[in-house]
């Protein structure tokens, strides 16, 4: 299980307890479009992305649905369906690219609890991940205006997208990058414009490609990025 390194939701476990979980998950795969699920529906299920990228959306009256976020690799998303029999989710979750998951039903998942009590650890750390998310994102609302928010959800994207080398692809809509920094359509595109101007960027369909990230970084408020080790 090679292919399981670095994901820290299940290697935070004692070797024990980790085995045993594993065993009790299956692997569910999605092409790229394809939905886990929908907001609203019932769910018993936590999954943990083992390849590939999610986005977590929200309904809305409008034709596209708000982008809150996307996740990568190692992250989980479905964590509410584990402590409760009468769970409905609470967001829509699309495949981007081709996904793999790592599944733990509920059942399998309370019969662990009583088997290892620190399989506990596991949802422990993942609503605790949330929650500091979460925070995190209502203290830069409140912190950051509109524009530095932008920069700095193009840094987030990079790396989670491994785009961090210049000329780095982050394939996103601007739709999407105004929903998931939290602000309107017509401020994105204007400090995108002037992002290509200055040289920072260029955009095009379903895509955004940073030839500099060293300005968008300072445009984020955030410090360079770390050399890497000689």
């Amino acid at each position: 299980m090679s292919d399981l390194d670095g994901l820290w939701l299940f290697n935070r476990l004692p070797a024990v307890e980790q085995s045993a979980l594993l065993q009790r998950t299956h692997r569910q795969k999605f092409p790229a479009g394809a939905f886990v699920y929908h907001a609203g529906h019932p769910g018993d299920t936590l999954y943990v992305i083992a390849k590939g990228r999610v986005a977590v959306l929200s309904p809305t009256a409008a034709d596209a649905p708000l982008t809150l976020r996307i996740l990568g690799r190692g992250e989980a998303f479905g964590e509410l369906a584990l402590l409760t029999d009468s769970h409905r989710r609470t967001a829509t979750i699309q495949a981007i690219e081709p996904v793999e998951t790592l599944v733990l039903n509920r059942n399998d998942f309370d019969d662990m609890r009583q088997r290892h009590p620190a399989v506990n650890d596991l949802l422990l750390a993942s609503l605790s991940g949330l929650v500091e998310r979460l925070s995190a994102q209502i203290a830069e609302m409140y912190e950051c205006d509109g524009t530095t928010r932008i920069h700095r959800q193009l840094v987030r994207l990079g790396e989670l997208f491994e785009a961090t080398e210049p000329d780095g692809t982050i394939p996103i809509t601007q739709h999407q990058l105004a929903s998931i920094a939290g602000v309107k359509l017509r401020l994105t595109n204007r400090v995108l414009g002037e992002a290509v101007a200055a040289g920072m960027l260029s955009t095009g369909k379903r895509r955004i490609v940073v030839h500099d990230w060293a300005q968008v970084r300072r445009r984020a408020g955030l410090r360079a990025a770390a050399a890497p080790p000689a």
